[in-house]
């Protein structure tokens, strides 16, 4: 599930480009595992920072995360809030902690929901992690 917030991000974005984006379930997401990858421990990032910087949009980032178990630190990205999307799951069903916790035993503070902004990963390093 996409966090409503996410979804306001398609304003504008037309179908065409949107159908083309979601064109079959053959995507290559090898890019896009190789920054989650890259994503080292007490650093957090977003959907929309993730998808600038692999060329997709937020929502089909946050659809894929939801739905890939071989997306390798899902819970180091967050909603434009720097909170935890409502709809995150773990792709283990077994699991039961949730992505803030993990998120805070690596050092990432929280502040009423709303994680450390001096820890998020922006758009411009997410492309420096990618260019490595």
């Amino acid at each position: 599930m996409v966090d409503p917030e996410d979804w306001a991000a398609l304003a504008g974005v037309s179908l065409a480009r949107l159908a083309k984006q979601l064109g079959g379930s053959g995507k290559d997401w090898t890019t896009l595992h190789s920054l989650l990858a890259s994503l080292g421990s007490g650093r957090w990032t977003t959907y929309g920072d993730v998808a600038t910087a692999v060329g997709s949009h937020a929502a089909l980032i946050g659809t894929h995360l939801a739905t890939c178990s071989q997306c390798p630190n899902a819970w180091r990205v967050l909603n434009a809030r720097g909170q935890v999307s409502a709809g995150f799951k773990w792709t283990d069903p077994t699991r039961t902690d949730s992505p803030a916790d993990v998120l805070a035993s690596e050092g990432v503070s929280f502040d009423t929901g709303a994680a450390d902004p001096n820890t998020h990963l922006s758009v411009y390093a997410l492309k420096t992690l990618l260019d490595v």
